[in-house]
């Protein structure tokens, strides 16, 4: 499946600013200047005495993962005399071309102004184009989108159902997600199809049950597994039984879902179940003592990555705006990491699910903030198994080079 030792890239931490503030002087004082910050600097600003740019001044913010929470303000409204600064129309915490994240303001203004407020947008750029993404939004591995796309991003950006078979045949729609499964299996058709970024990494295992004679892996050879076929879930059941010298020939495969492979498990129709989060610890709850897990995370993690096309990456404006997502993205990640008591409640309230359930299965996902860097590997491994899935020859790794495209990842991590 992964290697767990895969580094943990700290340039997805650094979300540098990239643009150069205005230094603007009035009559009657100079304003304050807003810098560039890069991640965990300050924004510093202070407005002159009397000054023309209101709510300039403030104490100094922070940028957060690329969150900038600006003290100082943009400039406000003209002051019809000296000392009666207007108030700021808000922070200006974004990067040049709006590589930063929401700034949110609300500094002291400087002397004889008034204090600015508000959200601000982005600095020192065009405002970034609006971008339509799709996801599968009824699993976890979407959430960081979702948080990226309402908290992170400085730009507008929706997301929706539908994941890269949507991306893939409606032009209006810039970025899509679905494990590498989906990629392999949508890139033979779509030879555009390109993946940038790792949004998440799932670890799958497989709930059994004790009193259908399962004690050990190798006792499943000859009884009924449910999952969801073609998807990873049902490559990671072979990867799995390999692993005990069996197939998938060995067992019989049964079809459900997320919502009723539990049951399918607690009323003895077969002898295991596996799928991606939660459904796995539902079916386990379901049965309770009786149950029996196998997981090897060193035999295959879920991928789920961000595509794009490459005609939509060739067009400046939409990529200039997807680099600013991936920063986002990477800030998202961040918070999923190092805060996870913020993200929980964002991921059961997009998914409408129980608190204590999300707990339970919360150690089964990471979010690294990258590119996974052995995703080549992966794909040229995983092509064996989709090809046979599909009747058809397996790709080199020459071939399946063009699916990966990297410099969207290393723009967003670039320094200005």
């Amino acid at each position: 499946m992964r290697n767990l030792n895969a580094p943990f890239i700290a340039c997805a931490l650094a979300l540098v600013a990239c643009g150069q503030s205005a230094n603007n002087t009035a009559s009657g004082g100079a304003a304050g200047t807003h810098s560039t910050s890069s991640a965990g600097s300050s924004a510093l600003g202070g407005a002159g005495s009397g000054g023309v740019i209101g709510g300039a001044g403030g104490a100094a913010g922070t940028n957060v993962g690329g969150t900038a929470i600006a003290g100082g303000g943009s400039a406000g409204a003209a002051a019809p005399s000296a000392g009666s600064a207007n108030a700021g129309a808000g922070g200006s915490g974004g990067n040049s071309g709006g590589a930063a994240g929401n700034s949110t303001a609300g500094g002291s203004a400087g002397t004889g102004g008034i204090a600015g407020s508000g959200t601000a947008g982005m600095a020192g750029g065009a405002p970034l184009p609006p971008l339509k993404i799709t996801s599968d939004t009824a699993s976890i591995e979407f959430t960081p989108l979702l948080v990226a796309a309402e908290s992170f991003y400085t730009g507008t950006a929706s997301v929706g159902s539908g994941g890269i078979v949507s991306l893939l045949n409606d032009s209006t729609i810039d970025l899509g997600s679905n494990a590498e499964t989906q990629s392999l299996r949508q890139s033979v058709d779509h030879p555009n199809l390109r993946i940038i970024f790792t949004v998440t990494e799932t670890f799958y295992r497989i709930v059994a049950s004790r009193s259908a004679g399962v004690s050990k892996l190798a006792d499943l050879k000859g009884k009924s597994i449910a999952t969801i076929a073609n998807t990873s879930a049902a490559y990671y059941v072979d990867k799995m039984l390999r692993t005990v010298s069996l197939t998938d020939k060995d067992v019989t495969i049964r079809s459900g879902t997320a919502d009723t492979l539990p049951t399918l498990l607690a009323n003895g129709t077969v002898a295991a179940v596996t799928l991606w989060e939660p459904s796995p610890q539902v079916a386990m709850d379901r049965i309770g003592s009786d149950a029996i897990e196998f997981q090897d995370r060193s035999v295959y993690r879920e991928i789920v990555n961000l595509h794009s096309t490459a005609e939509t990456l060739a067009k400046p404006e939409k990529r200039r705006a997807i680099v600013a997502f991936v920063r986002a993205l990477m800030a998202a990640q961040k918070q999923y990491r190092e805060q996870p008591e913020l993200a929980k409640p964002r991921v059961t309230k997009a998914l409408n699910m129980d608190a204590a359930l999300l707990d339970k299965v919360w150690h089964n996902e990471q979010w690294l903030g990258t590119l996974v860097p052995d995703i080549l590997d992966v794909l040229v491994e995983e092509d064996v198994w989709v090809a046979a899935q599909t009747g058809r020859s397996a790709r080199t790794r020459a071939q399946l080079t063009p699916l990966v495209d990297d410099s969207i990842m290393k723009e967003a991590l670039a320094a200005p």
